[in-house]
């Protein structure tokens, strides 16, 4: 137990340490505004999308790739189920329809990119990126397919008129990550395999993802007013759906599938799906909300207290795993 607790510990600290790092240098005012888009767009369009490819190269293989895809589907049900609970939890306490689409995607969505890659890569290493895969693919499209529709659907009608086309959703489907994702798998298909310099120039940008990652979280964080973190009854809800209820409810789906024999994974895999369903709410969350002219004050509200509260929730997860 005490060696569990020291490499929760131990991951934590490297994480916290590095987004400190980010929040000091949102405070010395030294780089521009747009800094942390910048960030965000490196790692967002190249380093991750390489990594991705990479990862698919590495890790799928012959053998575990319906593994792969059986746990692609488990996840989905979970979030299926989360989206279930949340929508019905809103509806019943009347939650304003200005905050009640965000505290559903916060309460179901999880950061992926920014927060669950390199936690999942602190945690557990390089060998736990195919299972990292699987999530990434279902909370995109969970994200995308259903989350963006929910807020679109609460803003005003000219928003959901300019996102009612079928091709513009697919759109949003196919972002950079999961281009990287989709390559990788026609890669692994066709047999082909990125070598030589190019593997290595990829590889370098590649490690970018992590320390990028977290350094945008701790510029987000140092720009993020202190006022503005009053949690409210709504507030804590949210929370607890995101890191108690989401991570119970896919724990509970996998129990369920492997008591019936539809699916045996690996622990390494049930590990990475319930860490991974525990991580903070979207960071695109208040963009999404000011976009559909929704409560932005709210997205952003919840989306820090979320990274704040993640690393707790990491250790007790740890602990229990």
């Amino acid at each position: 137990m005490l060696n569990i607790l020291g490499v929760a510990l131990n991951s934590v600290f490297i994480i916290i340490t590095i987004i400190v790092i980010g929040w000091g240098l949102a405070k010395t005012k030294i780089f521009s505004a747009n800094f942390a888009n910048d960030i965000s767009n490196l790692v967002v369009n190249v380093a991750l999308p390489l990594s991705i490819l990479l990862s698919t190269q590495k890790y799928i293989s012959k053998q575990n790739f319906w593994l792969l895809v059986q746990g692609t589907i488990l996840i989905m049900i979970a979030i299926m189920i989360c989206f279930l609970l949340s929508m019905s939890f809103s509806y019943f306490f009347r939650i304003p329809k200005q905050r009640r689409s965000l505290f559903v995607n916060g309460f179901v969505n999880a950061n992926t990119l920014f927060v669950g890659l390199p936690l999942n890569l602190a945690l557990f290493g390089a060998k736990s990126l195919p299972y990292f895969l699987a999530y990434f693919v279902a909370n995109t499209i969970a994200t995308w397919g259903i989350g963006i529709k929910l807020i679109n659907n609460d803003g005003p009608q000219t928003v959901k008129s300019s996102t009612s086309l079928s091709w513009q959703k697919l759109l949003h489907l196919f972002t950079p990550p999961m281009w990287g994702f989709l390559i990788g798998l026609l890669f692994f298909f066709l047999q082909i395999h990125v070598t030589g310099f190019l593997n290595t120039a990829f590889g370098y940008l590649a490690n970018l993802v992590t320390p990028l990652s977290l350094i945008f979280l701790g510029l987000q964080l140092g720009n993020t007013k202190l006022s503005d973190l009053k949690i409210s009854w709504l507030d804590l809800c949210a929370q607890i759906g995101r890191f108690i209820i989401s991570p119970l409810i896919m724990f509970l789906v996998i129990v369920v599938a492997e008591a019936f024999n539809w699916v045996h994974l690996q622990p390494l895999f049930v590990k990475t799906l319930i860490v991974q369903s525990a991580t903070p709410m979207l960071t695109l969350l208040p963009v999404m909300a000011e976009q559909a002219q929704l409560d932005v004050t709210f997205a952003t509200r919840i989306l820090t207290e979320s990274i704040l509260i993640f690393p707790v929730a990491v250790i007790g997860i740890m602990l229990i795993i």
